[in-house]
């Protein structure tokens, strides 16, 4: 076993891209919905558009715990703020709060 520098990390977010289609229980996606997906896509679109790769660390995950049937669960850190109900349409706000603050973006939060 060895641990992983993650010094060069400025933000780590977890979206949750579950799946229980035909399940009476929530889930980030599920029955033809995506929303965990298409947050996690929106989200890796801002930071690959901003040359962060290396910095904001995105990685799509099973459940969380704290399912939602309008939208996805994602958590960021280091600052352990967790959300519920994240649809694609939140990011640009997310990405201000959590992201672009933490590592000093100057470029534009617009959503596409």
């Amino acid at each position: 076993m060895k641990p992983v520098d993650t010094s060069g990390c400025d933000v780590h977010v977890l979206v949750c891209v579950n799946r229980r289609d035909g399940s009476s229980m929530p889930s980030c996606c599920r029955d033809g919905q995506e929303a965990g997906e298409e947050v996690y896509e929106a989200l890796r679109a801002w930071i690959e558009a901003e040359g962060l790769l290396t910095r904001v660390w995105l990685t799509r995950t099973a459940c969380l715990g704290w399912c939602h049937r309008d939208g996805a669960t994602l958590v960021f850190y280091p600052e352990g703020a967790w959300y519920r109900g994240v649809t694609a349409e939140d990011c640009p706000a997310l990405i201000e709060k959590h992201i672009a603050a933490a590592v000093g973006s100057g470029g534009a939060v617009d959503g596409g």
